[in-house]
């Protein structure tokens, strides 16, 4: 999608070169061996593995394997680079009943192929585009991205061509058109009823579905994002074996017909099996990797991964690979609270957060600082803007003008609506290392400021459920991607209610305004503006606290000749071979 931009640009000013490894070897190409197996280690049991469902981060590392996109990020330079068509299409204007449209021509490569046996064609797509357009669809994910569609239509002298056409002025347009993962038509689709429908019609929020038997079609389809070995996929590898809690195991499919583009790093193939093995404790997998149980894992605690690199007895045997991730964490605050919805009282909260710190002290200096939604190492990032200093005599001092007296216990009051109210919070954390110590740091720190704050432990899933999507919390530290430049649904009024993406609730007419038009804007220089502009909003309106952008970290066996990328999720094992 539109993180393209980002990651071409981390490119050219070479950034990436942190995903070199510190010991890596230089292996000869041409010499390179085939690998049995790759044990990779997974924090925890994905459940759901197909990609127009919603899969969590954990999902995509094992999706990425078995269904792919028309066309992908290459993890080596990564540009939008061709997997299941021709060529990256190139975009023509048209002008539809006083409309404005952008039209793609794709076309599907010729010896694409389901796992059945059956021919990729342009039926999937218009199938697959119309699935996540209806409403009783459980693939919101990829929906609020269709809204700008306008048609799809197929090529009748060719099965594998056809056309999508978008509003003009959608600036993702094309990222989207090709970033869709394909459902099978023939599978889940026989009568064609639901790829004669219109997507647009679809799109109205007053369709309603009356058609049992395409009801029953697409209840089909939203139970198949449970399935596991029995799954007629596009990827070079199947599951061939799934335990809740314990293990994955992808095979290679044999007689692939991505062989044919042996230079396509998304049709490789190159181990005969990929096994991931679900090991919640960290600690657990990293004595597993010392036993040589694991070959690769992706590790949460900044300590424990210096602490391998730098142990000589271990760390001959591993690469250490530290890529850019496209995340950042931030210190949501809930905007609908009565307390918190004074921007004085959040600008002083985020004078409390000693965000060096905890980048240097906690996660060992592998992070860089940012002040919004917006990658710091991207051309649209704001750089005039300064990170809210680590100052607890300003925070005192704003506290003081928002009206807030300090009490004979230390602690903040104020009188609202007749009734004398505490500075006094809970912060939910989930049960990582790293948001247990951020969550003390700031406890300590506001603490000097006059705010009591309560840390409450509680399951990632369950918080997303219970707090996050009801705004039924006072502070909660939190992560959100980089992947998309459109901040819609993150930040505009349109998604501050329940269930949406705006999960501070925040809310601006002005930052409104503008985003509406960094998402009609077309040219990237007026865009680019327009999203300086909107962190310069947000930077005075502070509706959370911006923490920093982390870098991943992830040791792999020297066993293996393998290459990590800023490319989710870091590395991409059906390209690892054996090193020499």
């Amino acid at each position: 999608m539109s993180f393209r931009s980002l990651l071409l640009f981390l490119i050219t000013i070479g950034l990436l070169s942190s995903c070199n490894p510190d010991n890596a070897k230089q292996v000869d190409s041409s010499s390179k061996k085939t690998i049995d197996n790759i044990d990779i280690r997974l924090p925890n049991d994905p459940k759901n593995f197909h990609p127009i469902f919603n899969p969590n981060s954990v999902g995509r590392e094992v999706f990425q394997y078995i269904f792919l996109s028309l066309a992908d990020l290459n993890p080596e330079n990564l540009a939008l680079t061709p997997v299941l068509i021709k060529e990256i299409p190139e975009g023509y204007e048209s002008d539809k009943n006083g409309e404005k449209w952008i039209n793609y021509q794709i076309e599907i490569l010729p010896e694409a192929t389901w796992s059945d046996g059956t021919a990729i064609t342009a039926k999937d797509y218009l199938y697959t585009i119309n699935m996540i357009c209806h409403p009783m669809s459980n693939s919101d994910r990829w929906r609020k991205y269709l809204i700008p569609i306008k048609s799809v239509r197929l090529n009748p002298n060719n099965p594998k061509r056809f056309t999508i056409s978008f509003d003009k002025e959608y600036h993702e347009a094309l990222d989207i058109a090709v970033a869709i993962n394909l459902l099978p038509a023939h599978i889940y689709d026989k009568t064609g009823k639901i790829s004669a429908l219109n997507a647009v019609e679809l799109l109205n929020e007053d369709y309603k579905e009356s058609d049992e038997e395409i009801k029953e079609s697409i209840e089909l389809v939203n139970k198949s994002a449970s399935a596991t070995t029995d799954v007629v996929q596009n990827g070079p590898y199947r599951m061939t074996s799934y335990a809740s809690e314990q293990y994955v195991i992808l095979e290679r499919v044999k007689d692939y017909w991505g062989s044919a583009y042996p230079e396509n790093p998304f049709l490789q193939s190159n181990p005969d099996k990929i096994t991931f093995k679900v090991v919640p404790d960290e600690m657990t997998a990293i004595t597993m990797a010392k036993e040589n149980k694991l070959d690769l894992m992706k590790m949460s605690q900044s300590t424990a991964f210096l602490d391998m690199k730098n142990d000589d007895n271990h760390n001959k045997n591993w690469s250490f690979h530290v890529p850019q991730l496209n995340r950042y964490y931030y210190i949501s605050l809930n905007n609908k609270s009565e307390i918190l919805s004074d921007k004085t009282v959040r600008r002083a909260l985020a004078h409390l957060a000693d965000v060096d710190d905890y980048i240097e002290n906690i996660d060992g200096g592998l992070g860089t600082r940012t002040i919004g939604h917006f990658h710091p190492a991207k051309d649209n990032y704001n750089t005039s803007l300064s990170p809210i200093p680590y100052d607890i005599d300003k925070a005192n001092a704003l506290l003081d003008q928002a009206g807030w007296t300090m009490g004979p216990d230390k602690i903040r009051t104020k009188v609202i609506d007749g009734k004398v109210t505490k500075m006094e919070f809970d912060i939910i954390r989930t049960g990582s290392r790293l948001s247990e110590l951020i969550a003390l740091l700031y406890q300590e720190a506001t603490a000097k400021a006059g705010i009591k704050l309560n840390i409450v432990n509680k399951n990632s899933a369950l918080m997303r459920k219970e707090n996050l999507a009801t705004y039924n919390y006072d502070i909660l530290l939190a992560s959100a991607s980089l992947e998309s430049d459109d901040p819609y649904n993150k930040w505009h009024s349109d998604n501050a209610t329940n269930g949406m993406a705006n999960n501070s609730g925040y809310s601006s007419k002005e930052a409104d305004f503008l985003i509406e038009k960094i998402r009609s804007t077309t040219v990237k220089e007026d865009r680019d503006k327009l999203c300086k502009d909107l962190q310069v909003t947000m930077h005075k309106d502070q509706p959370v606290v911006f923490l920093y952008s982390p870098l991943s970290k992830i040791i792999i066996n020297s066993r293996l000749a393998a290459t990590t990328t800023s490319k989710r999720p870091g590395y991409q094992a059906n390209t690892f071979e054996l090193a020499l």
